[in-house]
C-alpha cells in the first residue's frame, strides 16, 4: 500500500510569516499536532505541538475559556519550526513511512509530489491502516500456531482453515529469529475458531493459543 492511497485530501498549512497564535488555533480547532510550513509555496519546515509548548502557555482564569499567551519573545512560525523536514512522496510505501516515523522519533511527515506539498501523513493515519489490515477492529477470531521448519506448513494451515469454513483476514508473525520458534497469528472470520484450532492440532501442528471473536 502506498502513502497516496491513504492520505487525507484536507491540507492545513502555514507560512513562515504566520504567528505562533495562528498555529496554536489551527491545531486546536482541527485537533492536529503537526502543520507543514511554506515559503512562497515551497515546503521549508514543520511545526508541532511540542514546538508550541516552548513558547505558549494557557491562562489560568477560572471564569473564562483558557487562552494562549506568549512566554517568550519568539512570535512567528519561522522562529520555532523545524527546517528541512523529512518527507515522503505519494509513491512511498506505507511501511517505509512507518519506518521513518519510528527511526526519527517523529509523529508526522509532509507528503510531496513533484516537489510540491500535497498532504501530511501522521502516525495515527498509519496506525489506522495497520489496524484495518490486521482486522483488529473487524469482528474476528484468532488462532496462533507454530509452523516449524516444514516448507509447506503455511500452505497446509491455510488449506485446513478453508476446509473448516473459515476465512483468513490477516496473518501476523512473531519476531523470533529461529524459524522453529516463530509463531504465526491467523486472524479469522469464522463462527467456530475452536473447530479450526482442533483441525490444525490434529494435523500435527502446535496451536499456542486461541482467541474467540
Amino acid at each position: 500500500m502506498l502513502v497516496g492511497d491513504i492520505i487525507s485530501k484536507k491540507l492545513i498549512k502555514l507560512t513562515i510569516r504566520d504567528d505562533v497564535g495562528k498555529a496554536f488555533e489551527l491545531m486546536r480547532v482541527n485537533r492536529i499536532r503537526h502543520i507543514p510550513v511554506l515559503s512562497e509555496e515551497k515546503l521549508v519546515g514543520i511545526i508541532t505541538n511540542s514546538d508550541l509548548r516552548q513558547v505558549l502557555t494557557l491562562s489560568k482564569s477560572e471564569d473564562s475559556a483558557q487562552l494562549p499567551y506568549f512566554i517568550s519573545k519568539l512570535s512567528t512560525v519561522k522562529e520555532i519550526m523545524t527546517s528541512d523536514p523529512i518527507t515522503v512522496t505519494l509513491q512511498t510505501d506505507v511501511e517505509e513511512a512507518a519506518r521513518l516515523l519510528q527511526v526519527h522519533k517523529i509523529g508526522g511527515l509532509p507528503v510531496v509530489d513533484g516537489g510540491k506539498l500535497v498532504a501530511m501523513i501522521t502516525e495515527t493515519d498509519i496506525l489506522t491502516v495497520f489496524i484495518e489490515i490486521m482486522g483488529v477492529i473487524k469482528y474476528s477470531s484468532r488462532v496462533d500456531v507454530i509452523l516449524g521448519t516444514h516448507p509447506d506448513a503455511f500452505q497446509d494451515i491455510s488449506n485446513i482453515i478453508i476446509q473448516n469454513g473459515a476465512e483468513v483476514i490477516s496473518v501476523g508473525m512473531s519476531p523470533h529469529t529461529e524459524k522453529e520458534d516463530r509463531v504465526y497469528y491467523f486472524r479469522l472470520d469464522t463462527d467456530d475458531v475452536r473447530l479450526v484450532a482442533k483441525a490444525i492440532e490434529d494435523s500435527g501442528h502446535k496451536v499456542v493459543s486461541v482467541v474467540d471473536g
